[in-house]
């Protein structure tokens, strides 16, 4: 211990359990070093004075894992959002996270969720964090920093087109669409009125706007969104750790009572809990309504259809039900009429948000849509999915030039939406083992060539699954592993 620890007489059997009291159970080596620190500095460094367990020990591990399962046996909690992920050693969450989930089973949770925080925004620095420590899940960092500024007009639509690229890097062999926590502004970094703020320079009637145009993105984009207590009824805050945690009580803080918000005015001596009518608020409430009326919106596949200067289009899929859905986004401060190509020809398109007037797609299902400023617009095709028998897929296989990563691309000549999961046999006879699905084009996959073992030949596959559930293979392809 490079710090050996001190801890007084009376505090020796302080904590509970009685493990926490063992100092060889801490790494002992004082703060992080922001300025100059390793990736192990990162991992045993004490976060800002708070004391940083030896997560290597499996006496540790062993430890946390009880004290989080007695919390889901007593009180039924259906998940955890896990704070500092980076900052434990690698291993953890292999040994951690089939603990809590085996416990989840045991008390009778399902669906229990396990989310990791990293405060990083690139969504490939994000992967590699998530691939390497195979965390459950994470916080959709990256997402915010887009969409929050797509939101406020900051960047072009082609920001959002390139983050939902990135998505591929997050797959893995359990077949599971990926399905990060999504957010606009949390306790850390400030509201998320505040952030669409900072990135357009708006105010009153515009700002408001926009900051219902975050949330129509955040709703009708993949992920499961979160909303920080208070932003529905417009709190503001001015941002960072320490002035974007106000509660919703009345309060006795002159700056709380004066400080702006959005879509109302200060709250002065009131209380938050007795605003009932808030735009914001209202607009939550719809588009809740139309996620759990339409539930594709909320778990469907996600199909870029446009990706143009202001106006972003996607279709989301409802696989079960062979329907398609149309969403388009502008935050520009004019309306827009724009020509989008979905998959459902000749049909009319009822809208559900946004508009009152229907739309029609054509022989080859382009369709004009009338976008309002600072506005979204989403739409649902009267008909089902055409069957279409989907082409052979042609797999190929690269290096990916960003990561070093075995990228695996499937391209299907087809309009319909598919799904497509690439497979893995090591020997030629072997059985086959999933790597990933894919069910948003540009179909790909990534895949560690370590993992693969060098020096071996593999065999890889891609199966199409058609929107009828026809399933079309490539051709097997081999693939030899490099030694060095």
């Amino acid at each position: 211990m490079p710090h050996p620890p001190v801890v007084l007489e009376a505090d020796r059997h302080a904590k509970r359990p009685p493990w926490l009291n063992d100092v060889t159970n801490y790494h002992n080596r004082g703060d992080i070093d922001w300025s100059s620190c390793s990736e192990m500095c990162l991992e045993q460094g004490d976060f800002y004075g708070l004391d940083d367990l030896f997560t290597e020990k499996p006496g540790v591990v062993r430890g946390l894992a009880d004290v989080y399962s007695s919390w889901i046996r007593r009180f039924k909690v259906d998940g955890f959002r896990v704070d500092a992920a980076r900052h434990v050693d690698r291993a953890f969450f292999r040994a951690w996270a089939p603990r809590i989930l085996a416990a989840a089973q045991a008390a009778g949770v399902p669906g229990f969720q396990i989310f990791a925080e990293a405060w990083i925004d690139s969504a490939i620095d994000l992967a590699d964090l998530a691939r390497k420590r195979q965390l459950p899940n994470v916080l959709d960092f990256p997402f915010q920093d887009v969409v929050t500024s797509f939101a406020g007009g900051a960047v072009s639509a082609r920001a959002v087109a390139s983050l939902l690229h990135d998505d591929d890097y997050f797959l893995g062999p359990s077949g599971i669409a990926y399905t990060p926590v999504t957010f606009l502004g949390n306790h850390d970094m400030g509201r998320a009125a505040l952030e669409i703020k900072n990135r357009s320079g708006s105010s009153g009637e515009t700002l408001l706007r926009r900051v219902l145009l975050g949330y129509s993105l955040l709703y009708l984009l993949r992920g499961a969104p979160v909303v920080m207590f208070g932003d529905e009824v417009g709190m503001l805050g001015r941002g960072g750790d320490a002035q974007a945690r106000q509660d919703m009580f009345p309060t006795a803080v002159p700056e709380w009572r004066a400080e702006e918000r959005v879509g109302s005015a200060p709250i002065g001596e009131s209380s938050s809990f007795d605003v009932v009518a808030h735009p914001v608020a209202e607009h939550l409430r719809a588009l809740a309504r139309l996620r759990d009326s339409h539930p594709a919106l909320a778990t469907g596949a996600t199909v870029l259809r446009l990706a143009r200067g202001k106006i972003l289009a996607l279709s989301r899929i409802d696989a079960q039900a062979r329907r398609e859905y149309l969403v388009v986004f502008n935050p520009g401060e004019t309306p827009r009429s724009v020509v989008v190509s979905a998959a459902t020809p000749s049909t009319s398109w009822t809208p559900l948000l946004g508009k009152d007037t229907a739309a029609r797609s054509d022989a080859s299902g382009r369709l004009m849509v009338d976008v309002p400023a600072l506005s979204a617009v989403a739409l649902r095709a009267g008909i089902h999915l055409p069957r279409r028998r989907p082409g052979t897929p042609e797999l190929r296989v690269s290096e990916d030039p960003l990561t070093g990563l075995t990228q695996l691309t499937a391209a299907v000549p087809t309009a319909d939406p598919v799904s497509v999961t690439f497979a893995v046999r090591r020997t030629a006879e072997g059985k086959w083992q999933r790597i990933a699905t894919d069910d948003t084009p540009p179909y790909r996959a990534f895949v560690d060539s370590h993992a693969l073992l060098r020096g071996r030949t593999v065999y890889i596959v891609a199966i199409v699954r058609a929107s009828d559930g026809r399933l079309i293979p490539s051709s097997v392809k081999p693939l030899t592993i490099a030694r060095s």
